[in-house]
């Protein structure tokens, strides 16, 4: 199993406008940092730009537990020369095989729940609750959804 976690970082342009971007670039590097150490050795963090990253998970079996993690340790505050900066982060998460079976299914579902837990201001969706409150809506049945 795999799990895709989206991440937008909430906050991130106010904090680099007020602070100036060497300060937002230097906030990137310490969220790069936090979400490596995270990361179990097998797994990929990458900044795609701007305030986005992907954190590729390997071993999925505790994916909504490390989408808390990341929220958890994302939102703590960052020094950074002195100052002190509070970032938000939203987080969609995709779960292989039942969130998709390819990459680009995957990051499709993963950046639809993201686009959720943004609307909800912050926290994490998992793309399974999602899928689960599409067909219901939809009357689908999950085994007809998944072949969609």
């Amino acid at each position: 199993m795999i799990a895709v976690h989206t991440l937008d970082l909430d906050r991130f342009k106010e904090a680099n406008d007020r602070f100036g971007h060497p300060v937002g670039d230097a906030l990137l590097k310490q969220v790069a940092g936090r979400l490596k150490a995270l990361a179990a050795q097998d797994d990929l963090v990458v900044r795609m730009g701007g305030d986005e990253f992907v954190l590729v998970q390997r071993a999925a079996a505790d994916a909504e537990a490390m989408a808390q993690r990341i929220v958890q340790s994302i939102s703590a505050p960052y020094d950074i020369d002195g100052q002190m900066i509070e970032l938000g982060v939203s987080v969609g998460v995709a779960v292989a095989p039942d969130d998709g079976r390819t990459a680009e299914a995957l990051l499709s579902r993963s950046d639809k729940a993201l686009y959720r837990a943004k609307q909800e201001r912050g926290g994490y969706v998992l793309a399974r609750d999602l899928r689960m409150a599409d067909a219901t809506a939809s009357g689908q049945t999950l085994a007809e959804e998944l072949a969609a």
